[in-house]
């Protein structure tokens, strides 16, 4: 299968570098507004470097949309169009109005860029709760750096984001939540910080309900030490996601090289969507874009529970 790249950014050598790895997939195009950016990631893995992106639906079976959040939408419309597969980054767009048209236009054709479903850590502990009981209480703690020197400046522009750190960053909280807890979002209780001078919120907590019961409380900070940390309380033990693996009370399950695993779940993506297995859905990308949407609604409103529109 013959790939492109849209956008020549950070997360787009991700991509490139776990599609260097897969058997049957071969990096053809790589497409980028600033023509030198895309030329150094297209050498890296000769690859043919353009600006326009009409060649690379000429070039590729399967386009990643790795552009500022806003661009998603028109982009999948005209990959779609011609008859394109299309995986888009996270957050599938910047409204679930903008994911409906997206789904109209692609259906099937259309993968959501959750990689982070794809972590060995993730998937050990998807199994070591299946041991551990009900799950009592869901926590997540996780950080971006907004004043890192490469941050592009659309970051922190909404127009083009679609928000800030809950939009950037949450989607993956969310779809972690929902992926390990077996449930839908169904309601949102959060507030968001939006410090002097910023358009967009650096920090943000929420709980997030599910339609099974069962809550999620994730607080994101703007932090320039990483830090992604998920404990979630079971009958039977406690279980906690680091970025170097996996642990159930002292017993440590599962350990990893955290950036070597970050290239990987990419891999691991592509792997599964060659086999035709399953990845985030459209529906669920849109879900998380959906639960954000409700979240700041809910920080509008004194932090009051809004319902996620499904």
């Amino acid at each position: 299968m013959r790939l492109g790249i849209v956008g020549a950014g950070e997360v787009a050598w991700r991509h490139a570098a776990a599609a260097a790895r897969v058997d049957g997939l071969t990096l053809t195009v790589v497409a980028d507004r600033d023509p030198d950016r895309a030329a150094r990631l297209a050498g890296r893995y000769a690859a043919r470097a353009v600006t326009a992106f009409d060649d690379v639906l000429a070039a590729a079976d399967l386009v990643v949309l790795a552009v500022p959040h806003a661009d998603h939408e028109a982009l999948t419309v005209r990959a779609a169009a011609a008859g394109r597969q299309v995986l888009v980054e996270k957050p599938m767009a910047v409204t679930a109005a903008a994911c409906d048209r997206m789904i109209a236009a692609a259906g099937e054709r259309l993968r959501v860029g959750q990689q982070g479903r794809f972590f060995a850590q993730v998937r050990a502990a998807r199994e070591e709760l299946g041991k551990l009981g009900m799950p009592l209480l869901y926590l997540e703690r996780r950080s971006t750096d907004y004043a890192r020197a490469d941050r592009p400046a659309w970051f922190a522009d909404p127009s083009r984001a679609g928000g800030g750190i809950a939009m950037l960053v949450g989607v993956h909280s969310i779809d972690r939540a929902s992926w390990l807890l077996g449930g839908r979002p169904r309601a949102v209780a959060g507030t968001v910080a939006t410090p002097s001078g910023w358009t967009v919120e650096t920090s943000a907590a929420a709980t997030v309900y599910l339609d099974n019961g069962r809550r999620a409380h994730l607080t994101l900070v703007d932090s320039p030490a990483f830090f992604h940390e998920t404990t979630i309380v079971c009958e039977r033990g406690t279980l906690t996601i680091d970025p170097g693996g996996v642990s159930v009370g002292a017993r440590r399950v599962l350990d990893v090289d955290g950036d070597a695993e970050y290239t990987a779940s990419f891999r691991r993506q592509y792997e599964a969507i060659l086999r035709g297995d399953p990845t985030a859905t459209p529906q669920e990308g849109r879900q998380a874009v959906a639960t954000v949407e409700a979240w700041y609604r809910s920080a509008a409103g004194a932090g009051e529970p809004e319902t996620v529109r499904l």
